[in-house]
């Protein structure tokens, strides 16, 4: 059996930080509510990724924390987020050691039917308060986001990537 050449190093607490504040202000840009139909929630992405890939460091209690930080950001109905977020981040938790295996075209797939989850969790809470139902084009986000997924998931590995030596 061939043994893989690359072997990954660990992730520091401080990239996985690092990177829930970039894309914690990539979200509140001004062109996400020019754009809102079809931008992606990249704190959703980015906790999905990081709940399958270090599940030991991201949790639910860290899709609350960044939930919470949405919604007042985006002056949403707090908790709004921190709810779509946690449930998220549990059912990736849940099946991360079968997904984690899978193939990145894969993870995708899953990837995409939890955002999905995320946004119908956000619609309904809206839509229980009484906002009317926004339309079929709030939920092409995730679509788009799974399109992104391999990419992100080779860039996110690329710096913990590292070729082992021949002699092993």
């Amino acid at each position: 059996m061939p043994v893989s050449r690359q072997i990954l190093r660990p992730v520091s607490q401080g990239l996985i930080i690092l990177s829930f504040l970039f894309v914690l202000l990539v979200n509140l840009l001004p062109w996400q509510a020019a754009f809102s139909d079809l931008a992606p929630d990249f704190v959703a992405l980015f906790l999905v990724y990081w709940a399958l890939n270090q599940p030991r460091r991201v949790g639910v209690g860290t899709g609350f924390l960044l939930g919470i930080l949405m919604d007042v950001g985006d002056a949403a109905v707090l908790g709004q987020h921190a709810l779509a977020y946690s449930v998220i981040t549990f059912l990736t938790l849940w099946r991360q050691r079968q997904v984690a295996v899978a193939p990145f075209w894969q993870q995708a797939i899953g990837a995409l039917a939890l955002l999905l989850i995320s946004q119908l969790i956000m619609q309904l809470v809206r839509v229980a308060l009484g906002a009317p139902f926004v339309g079929w084009g709030y939920f092409a986000g995730p679509f788009l986001a799974a399109l992104m997924w391999t990419p992100l998931s080779n860039l996110m590995l690329m710096h913990q990537r590292r070729e082992v030596p021949d002699e092993l």
